[in-house]
């Protein structure tokens, strides 16, 4: 049977990329397998493979950058974060398979590490990161950290509740209740239906009856009792109406 010449250029053509397909194939599958038995220098030379022949496939730039955390290339790390960057790839896509790739094995501290590096190494982005700083700490419930991301944050947009919301929960968190009370005060005073600082101003006057003595003893009452009953009107839950119970029953 005779082929007509005029296709034959198809033919290669298709055969030709059905080839590349498979090797691409392949290559991603010792990648991964390479991935999954902690063989970074050879996962990420892969990696850097796949992205040269596919550098539109964007979840091999997050394998790549937390492979190059792992064994401490920095400037790797940065030529990928750039090569996202010139493809117009929005940050917050890039940081967010970063970090899903990180916690997925466990190594949340390389996700951490990686937003330091781009701040140092791309200054201009540096309120933009203390924001995903910021939201991991809470996420790890770090006290320390979180107080000192929410207040250099605030110090540029003080008018920012959510950053107010975790200060208030860091300083709790360490110890600085009277701290924590003021910034959940704050927020009242702006948004009267917050609940959840409603709700922790008043727990945290029920907690103070425990220790409370003479006047003091009605002070604390009188002022759980307000503020449970505000977060009450916002949201009735039997929780707070228990809490609003036991208290009125002490009188």
């Amino acid at each position: 049977m005779r082929i007509r010449l005029s296709i034959l250029p198809m033919i290669v053509a298709v055969a030709i990329t059905a080839s590349a397909a498979t090797d691409y194939e392949k290559l991603s599958d010792r990648a991964e397998r390479a991935f999954s038995y902690q063989e970074w220098n050879s996962a990420l030379a892969m990696y850097e493979l796949m992205i040269d022949s596919r550098p539109l496939e964007i979840p091999t730039y997050y394998k790549a950058i937390v492979t190059g955390g792992m064994i401490d290339k920095d400037d790797i790390q940065i030529s990928m974060l750039e090569r996202t960057q010139n493809l117009g790839i929005a940050l917050d896509s890039i940081f967010s398979g970063v970090k899903n790739v990180s916690f997925a094995i466990g190594e949340g501290d390389t996700y951490e590490k990686f937003l330091k590096l781009v701040r140092e190494r791309q200054p201009w982005l540096t309120r933009s990161i203390n924001t995903y700083l910021l939201e991991y700490y809470d996420f790890r419930n770090d006290a320390e950290n979180m107080i000192e991301m929410a207040e250099t944050l605030l110090k540029e947009t003080p008018d920012n509740v959510q950053y107010v919301r975790i200060l208030a929960k860091a300083y709790m968190m360490a110890g600085r209740a009277e701290d924590g009370i003021k910034c959940y005060k704050h927020i009242v005073g702006e948004y009267p239906q917050d609940y959840d600082s409603l709700l922790n101003l008043g727990l945290y006057y029920n907690r103070c009856l425990g220790e409370a003595a003479g006047d003091d003893v009605a002070d604390c009452s009188a002022l759980a009792e307000t503020y449970l009953a505000e977060a009450y009107s916002v949201r009735p839950t039997p929780y707070v109406a228990h809490l609003l119970s036991v208290l009125r029953s002490r009188k």
